[in-house]
Order: C-alpha cells, then sequence, then structure tokens
C-alpha cells in the first residue's frame, strides 16, 4: 500500500468513534507522520490551539507500524509518554488513546499490541506499560508523576517499582511534553536526560524528546509549524485548517473597579448564555470560581446549568463531572449555532485546570484579566471548530495608578506586571468596529505574537520559575532507590519539576478506611508498605491542595472533630509517604502543622475515612463537613464511610476483615464474582487469644510479582528462562546482555530453595519445592530474601568462569528483581546455607552495583534489571501461557 493510503485510510480507522465515522488527517499531520516514518522528531511542535496537537499519538503508533512492516525492526522508539500539566488533559488524552486501542483490528492488529496506561485519572495506572519493555505502549501522566518516575523518585510509587519505571520511560521512548510553556525547568530537565542531553549520552536507547505549545518561547530556531501549504483553501486536508486558523472571536477588554470585577463577569456570563449558548467562565483562584458559580446558579434559567472545574478537586467527581450534561455539551466539538435550540443555556466556570490543552467547545467567553500566556490558551477554549461568531469579554480591575516605577534592571516580574504588559499586547490586535472590538482568531493571535518582540512577549508572559542544576551526584543519591528513609545530599526532586520560584508546593490527600482498624497502625512499617504496594492508593481517591491550604484544613478539622463527644479520633494514625512511608498520630501532625508545614511538603497523606473533610458530591476540602458515623469495634461504617473512601469505586477491588466465622467489608458491598482476582493478606496484632485478618481482593494484572498462580519451583524457573529468551529476541540486545539475561533467569529463584522459605509458603510434607504461592504467604523467619541466597550459589557457580562483564551484570538482574540491590538489601541480606559468608557478598552488592551504573548509565541500568523482572512476572502471572 502507498504511504498516503496507508496514512489517510489508517488514521480514519483510529479515529472512529463507535458508529461514527473517523477524520481525514490534515495536511500538517501527513508532514509530521512523513517525518516520523524517517525517524525525523522535530524537538518543537508549535501549532495554533484547536487543530488536533493530541493526534500526534495516532501519528506515533500508525507510523512505527509502518516501520515495523516494512522492517522489521522499528527505528521509532517502543514507548510513547505523553505529558501535559493539567490532569483534565491528562485524562482526556487517555480516553482518546482507548479510543485509539479499541480500533487497533480495523488496523488487522490486535488490541493488546500496543498497552494503554496513565498514571491519574479514571484510567489509572494499570502496569500494562510495565510488563513487556518490547510492547508498544502509550503512557500518559503529569509533569509531576511523570518527572518523579524518571528521577527515581515516583509519587506514590513503592521503592520497588521506582527504578522499573524509571528505566522504562528513560529509555527506548518518545516522551512528549504538551503545553511545554507551562513547564520549563521540566523541558529544561527532559532536555538534559534525553539523547540530546548529557546525562544518558550513547548508552543504550536514551529518551527522545518533543515540545508542543500554541505558545511556544521561540527557543528553537526549527519548530515544526503551520506551512503556507497547510493554508490553501479548496483542499480537503486544509479548509478544516483555514476554518479553525480564521474562526471569529470578537474580544473587547473592559476596565472596571477592582470590586466590580466578579459582578461584571457574572453579568455578561448571564447574558451570553441566555441564547442557549455554552459560556466559559476563566478567573483564576478557586474560591472566586465557586462564588461565581453560586451566585449564576440563583438565576432561574441557570439553576442546573453550571458547573464548576477547578484543580483542588478529587480525581473521582472530576471524573464524574465530565459525565454530567453540562460538561458534555462542551465536549461536543460538532455542536453548531443551529444545534441549541430547546437546549437551554450551559456555564462552566473554571480556573486553570481548565484552559489548557483541554478539548472545551464553548460558544463565547468571559475571564479576568491573566498573562498574554494564558489568555491564548483561554481564547483556544472558545470557537474551537469556527463553526459560530464567538463574543468574549475580559474585564480588567483599575489600578490606583500610585505604584512607583522601579528601574527596568531591578524590576522584578510578577503576575500582575505580566498581566498587565499583556492587555496593552491585546492593542496589536486587529480592530473590528468602533467600540473597541478586536480580532482574536487564531490568525490574528499568531500575527500579535510575529509582531511582538522577544522581549515584549517574555514580559507579557506569566513569569517563569528558576531552574536547578542537575548533577551526577544528585542522580546518584536518587537512583539508590531502596535507601527509603531521608538521607543526605537527596532532596525532594520536585525543584526540578517545577524550578525554585514556582506555586506554593503541594500536598495529596486521599481518605482510607483501614486506617480506622484499631490494630492497623501496629502493623510493622514493612507490612504497611506491602498493603499500599498490593492495595495502591489510585489517582482517583486523591486531591491535591497547596501544603499550606492542607495545613489549615488539617488544623481545623482536627480541632473540631477533638471537641466533638466522641474520643475515638485521638487514637487514629494517618500515613505520610515521601521518600519512604511514616505513621504518625493525627493529634501529633495537628500540632505540628500549627507550627510548620515541612513534613506534608510535597507528601502524600492518607487519613482514616473517619477524619473525612470533603464535601459529597464535589470533591472539595470542607472542614465543616459532616462527620461519618461511629464504628463497631473495627472501626468501620461501610454506608457512612463510603463518600469519603472511594478506593473501589473505579474498578472491582475488595477489602475484609476476618475475625473468627465473620466476614466485614471495610467499605461497600462484596464482589459476586472473585474470579480472575488475587488474594492479599495481613495477620492484625491482636491480644490475647482473638485473631483478625485484612484481606484484599485485587486484579491479577495490579502488580508485577502478586497474584500469581501456584507454581513449583523449578517449573516456574523454566518458564522465567522461555520469557527472558523470548523478549531479548525481540529487543535484539547485544550478546553479552542476552547471557547475562540468560543467565540470571536460570538463578534467580534458586534461593527459594531453602526450609525456611518453604515453610512460610506453605509447602506440603510430600510436595515439590514450591516456587510461587498463587496467594498470600507468611513472613519469612528473619526476612530472609530469597534472591540473596539465589545470587551466593550463582557467584559460587560461575565466579572466574565467564566474563567480568556478563558475571556482573547478571549477578545484579538477581539481586535486583524484586527492586532491592540498589545498592543494598535493607533487611534479609543473608543465606541461611552459607551464612558465614553473607556479610561479604552483602558489601560486593552494593560495589558491583555503582560498577554497573557507571557502566551503563542511570536508566539503561534500570532498564536491563527490567528484562529479567518483566519475564518472571509475566510467568508468574500468566503460568507461561500468553
Amino acid at each position: 500500500m502507498a504511504i498516503d493510503d496507508y496514512f489517510s485510510s489508517g488514521f480514519r480507522a483510529l479515529t472512529r468513534d463507535g458508529p461514527k465515522e473517523g477524520y481525514a488527517p490534515l495536511s500538517w499531520q501527513r508532514r509530521l507522520f512523513e517525518r516520523f516514518c524517517q525517524n525525523d522528531i522535530p524537538k518543537t511542535c508549535d501549532l495554533p490551539t484547536g487543530l488536533g496537537k493530541t493526534s500526534v499519538i495516532h501519528i506515533w503508533l500508525l507510523a512505527l507500524r509502518r516501520q515495523i512492516l516494512e522492517q522489521k525492526r522499528p527505528r521509532l522508539p517502543t514507548r510513547l509518554v505523553y505529558v501535559v500539566d493539567r490532569r483534565t488533559v491528562v485524562d482526556q488524552a487517555t480516553t482518546l488513546a482507548e479510543g485509539i486501542k479499541n480500533n487497533l483490528p480495523s488496523l488487522n492488529v490486535e488490541d493488546d499490541w500496543v498497552s494503554v496506561s496513565t498514571l491519574r485519572g479514571r484510567f489509572a495506572d494499570n502496569r500494562e506499560w510495565t510488563i513487556d519493555p518490547s510492547r508498544p505502549a502509550i503512557v500518559i501522566g503529569t509533569v509531576d508523576m511523570i518527572g518523579s518516575r524518571l528521577l527515581f523518585s515516583g509519587y506514590r510509587s513503592s521503592y520497588k517499582c521506582r527504578p522499573l519505571d524509571a528505566g522504562l520511560l528513560g529509555q527506548d521512548s518518545l516522551l512528549i511534553l504538551d503545553e511545554a510553556h507551562l513547564s520549563e525547568p521540566f523541558e529544561t530537565l527532559i532536555r538534559a536526560l534525553s539523547d540530546e542531553g548529557k546525562f544518558q549520552g550513547g548508552q543504550g536507547l536514551p529518551m527522545r524528546v518533543m515540545c508542543m505549545s500554541a505558545t511556544a518561547s521561540g527557543n528553537d530556531a526549527n519548530p515544526f509549524t503551520l506551512e503556507r501549504g497547510d493554508l490553501v483553501a479548496g483542499d480537503p486536508e486544509t479548509d478544516p485548517i483555514i476554518q479553525r486558523y480564521e474562526a471569529k472571536k470578537q474580544l473587547r477588554v473592559d476596565t472596571v473597579e477592582q470590586k466590580a470585577v466578579q459582578a461584571e463577569i457574572i453579568n455578561a456570563a448571564r447574558s451570553l448564555g441566555e441564547d442557549n449558548s455554552r459560556g466559559v467562565v476563566f478567573v483564576r483562584r478557586p474560591e472566586d470560581a465557586i462564588e461565581i458559580a453560586q451566585a449564576i446558579r440563583k438565576h432561574k434559567p441557570f439553576l442546573d446549568a453550571v458547573e464548576v472545574l477547578t484543580g483542588t478537586m478529587r480525581g473521582l467527581e472530576r471524573d464524574e463531572l465530565l459525565e454530567k450534561p453540562v460538561l458534555r455539551r462542551f465536549l461536543d466539538g460538532d455542536e453548531k449555532p443551529e444545534d441549541r435550540s430547546g437546549k437551554g443555556p450551559a456555564i462552566l466556570v473554571s480556573t486553570s485546570a481548565g484552559e489548557v490543552g483541554f478539548d472545551l467547545n464553548a460558544d463565547h467567553m468571559v475571564c479576568d484579566a491573566a498573562p498574554l500566556d494564558s489568555l491564548i490558551q483561554r481564547l483556544g477554549r472558545v470557537n474551537r471548530r469556527g463553526y459560530g461568531d464567538a463574543t468574549v469579554r475580559v474585564f480588567v480591575a483599575k489600578t490606583d495608578g500610585k505604584r512607583k516605577e522601579e528601574k527596568p534592571e531591578k524590576k522584578k516580574r510578577t503576575l500582575e506586571s505580566a498581566t498587565a504588559e499583556a492587555i496593552k499586547c491585546l492593542d496589536g490586535l486587529p480592530g473590528m468596529s468602533g467600540d473597541g472590538t478586536r480580532d482574536a482568531s487564531p490568525k490574528a493571535i499568531d500575527e500579535l505574537k510575529k509582531k511582538l518582540t522577544p522581549r515584549q512577549l517574555q514580559q507579557a508572559s506569566t513569569p517563569k520559575p528558576a531552574t536547578v542544576e542537575l548533577t551526577d551526584i544528585l542522580l546518584d543519591a536518587w537512583s539508590m532507590t531502596t535507601i527509603t528513609c531521608p538521607m543526605p545530599g537527596r532532596p525532594p526532586v520536585a525543584p526540578w519539576l517545577r524550578g525554585m520560584d514556582a506555586e506554593e508546593p503541594q500536598t495529596t490527600i486521599a481518605w482510607r478506611a483501614e486506617l480506622d482498624i484499631e490494630e492497623f497502625d501496629r502493623l510493622d512499617l514493612d507490612d504497611i508498605e506491602e498493603w499500599f504496594d498490593a492495595y495502591r492508593i489510585l489517582p482517583h481517591e486523591t486531591l491535591s491542595v497547596p501544603a499550606s491550604k492542607a495545613a489549615k484544613w488539617l488544623v481545623e478539622r482536627w480541632d473540631l472533630l477533638a471537641g466533638g463527644s466522641s474520643k475515638a479520633i485521638f487514637a487514629r494514625s494517618c500515613v505520610i509517604e515521601r521518600a519512604g512511608l511514616e505513621l504518625v498520630g493525627l493529634d501529633r501532625l495537628a500540632e505540628e502543622l500549627r507550627e510548620r508545614t515541612d513534613s506534608i511538603v510535597h507528601a502524600s497523606i492518607i487519613l482514616p475515612a473517619s477524619f473525612g473533610g470533603i464535601q459529597t458530591g464535589r470533591g472539595l476540602l470542607d472542614k465543616t463537613a459532616p462527620k461519618p458515623a461511629e464504628g463497631g469495634s473495627d472501626g468501620t461504617t461501610p454506608d457512612s464511610l463510603r463518600p469519603v473512601d472511594v478506593a473501589d469505586e473505579r474498578e472491582p477491588r475488595l477489602r475484609r476483615i476476618l475475625d473468627g466465622d465473620a466476614e466485614k467489608p471495610l467499605v461497600g458491598e462484596a464482589l459476586g464474582d472473585i474470579g480472575g482476582m488475587a488474594r492479599f493478606a495481613f495477620d492484625l496484632p491482636c491480644d490475647g487469644d482473638t485473631s483478625k485478618q485484612l484481606v484484599c481482593f485485587i486484579p491479577r494484572r495490579e502488580r508485577l510479582d502478586f497474584g500469581t498462580r501456584r507454581q513449583r519451583l523449578w517449573r516456574h524457573v523454566g518458564l522465567v528462562r522461555k520469557q527472558a529468551r523470548d523478549v531479548v529476541q525481540r529487543l535484539a540486545v547485544s550478546a553479552e546482555i542476552c547471557q547475562a539475561v540468560n543467565l540470571a533467569a536460570a538463578w534467580h529463584d534458586h534461593g527459594k530453595d531453602r526450609e525456611m522459605w518453604q515453610r512460610a509458603v506453605g509447602r506440603g510434607p510430600e510436595e515439590r519445592p514450591i516456587g510461587k504461592s498463587g496467594g498470600s504467604m507468611k513472613r519469612v523467619s528473619r526476612g530472609y530474601r530469597h534472591e540473596f541466597g539465589s545470587l551466593r550459589e550463582f557467584i559460587d557457580a560461575h565466579e572466574g568462569k565467564i566474563s567480568n562483564e556478563v558475571f556482573d551484570l547478571a549477578a545484579h538482574l538477581i539481586a535486583a528483581h524484586h527492586g532491592r540491590g540498589r545498592p543494598h538489601f535493607p533487611k534479609g541480606g543473608f543465606d541461611p546455607s552459607a551464612a558465614a559468608r553473607s556479610p561479604e557478598i552483602a558489601v560486593d552488592v552494593i560495589r558491583r552495583f555503582a560498577r554497573l551504573q557507571r557502566r551503563y548509565g542511570y536508566w539503561q541500568l534500570a532498564w536491563l534489571e527490567n528484562l529479567l523482572r518483566c519475564a518472571d512476572a509475566t510467568a508468574s502471572a500468566e503460568n507461561g501461557k500468553k
């Protein structure tokens, strides 16, 4: 098939939406596809809003498939990592990627040929992208979720998963940063970590980077952008571009008193919505958005026609918002002016959460003043398809004019000064009538940007935070993932993701009913970490707010609860996760937060569900929200805790307390069918003769080393060897790496053939050695780690008999195949069969890790570890069957 026909038919197939036909590609999309086919990935993509930049996902997949068909071995990266710093856009991009996956059979490709994972939202990380390094994958996430994982410090990620994630994101990947103007420090970081930077060089297949934005900084002298040929009328591939590029948007700027801005916005929004149209209101502060929405709702036509979108909403409620009738209208890009009859008005009041990259289709817009880059993005949500004639109102607060002007070289740019400069720049737009209305079409905005000098553009844009230098010393510290406690010289990664002068650091909050179990906080921290590793906090459970706001809310909520009649809250603890987990009493935390917020900056807090403090249905923090009802001896009442603990709302998962013959659900109803589910259990510390067990059932795909079928040891080893041979063959690695991986696969589980390990796994008297329990297992005596025993046997069999390079790599892969050995074994680093030699072997593990990291680099070594880990997981979960 000719390349033109292949791309046109493939693009239509991948953009199909159920019975609705797919789209013909635009001319710029065809040009980018042709460049991808030549392995030519632009560094920057600068396109106006509304032209479908997210279709780069379709383009990469079609180009990758084309290379496979023609060359067998593709040259494009195997994984596409799509990053955008807005949670709503992450969810939309994931929906688009899911649509691609569902449409793959129309290309004669099985739908599991590519995996789709998101690191937040309703499609929360299913870990599919980590199962097979040779399988194409689309991974979608925010700057924080992707960036922290790239730096071996994944937020809400256990130390076992951190190197796994870093290796797969940093090697054989194409990272696309959408709306790059929002994330300049992150762009600086990923450029340094990419194939063009100094920290990977030619080691393996370094990550490649492409940045996209409608308000690009202009640092790239040769960006991919619209060309003259894209704007020629009469061609089905260019006519839609022209219609959107010249979409009518009549902009009017009004200066009013500071106190009157909100009232003017409310009145303008009401008037624009009276003809059944869709009006979007943008403001900076979440508090203003809520007040404006409440005021508009007071007028009868708008009672059920107004919704609010902010970045501080919990994930579950934000997901549900997208399914509500008002939002569904904004997501319908095909609605035309003549389609509005009888639909009534629709008003969305939003903060910056909805202004960037969100495929929002409003007919009109009202907003407060903002820097130029923000205004351009807001304008991109109005009349996107060019079907109508949009009215845009911007209200600017008057200033007293008394501010003393400083010398330009001493003047520090602020958001206010950038906003003032932006309003001046709007005067450069073409006038449309005598009343001050101006043309704000994408074409006019594009021409305005070209007229502005780089300094003018900088002065009118949001001040950029200062970047922080990245060093090998920092990467050395972050890559030592088995050291989970605070370590000198290992700072949090946030400044490298967001810069030093960025907005206030965030705190993430979730609620869990298990923290209301009296015995839960008596578990060892290792057990608690194991529990949350299995029954992970998913993004729909969380909300993120500035740390100071989180501290204020938590203290005020504590004071309210502590002053009540029940004293049960005084016995409750919460879990704080940063480098590792910490269990902290709520009373102690509240007292600490009265003085300082250090402990919750860039941290995740898991609170008892009984703490409450969240608005039902809106997902916003509220210190006065009704307290969930008191529970019984296990501290739980499913019905009352359900609005707070939403862990099981997105997919079938189940938590239960087993107490003798009774089974008590923590939250929600029991699953009717637990087929295909994996069981994970902990014995809770109890007094006397009583016993309790905390049990969860989760989908088997949730974890790589969990959810297996029971397997005999040597059968399991044989299956892993086969999987390892297959994966290195598909990846065409070097002979040295191939030999090391195969050796590691053959020896990785020999350490399980120890009496203490077999006793813990429940081996019967007449049973052969067990390799996989098929469910939960008891704690191994003294915390013995089987991979350490395997390492000792491998050393005895191969030291001095194979090349040093192969020996070192194979030994490290064995040590690290459950996430340890980076650089050490926190505990369990001994072999009961060779106790005297264990200390020496443990020290060599540390030295070997340092040698190999110098040889292969940070990300290639982590990627190599994945080869054995993924072969082990596949053999375990699938019992060797596809």
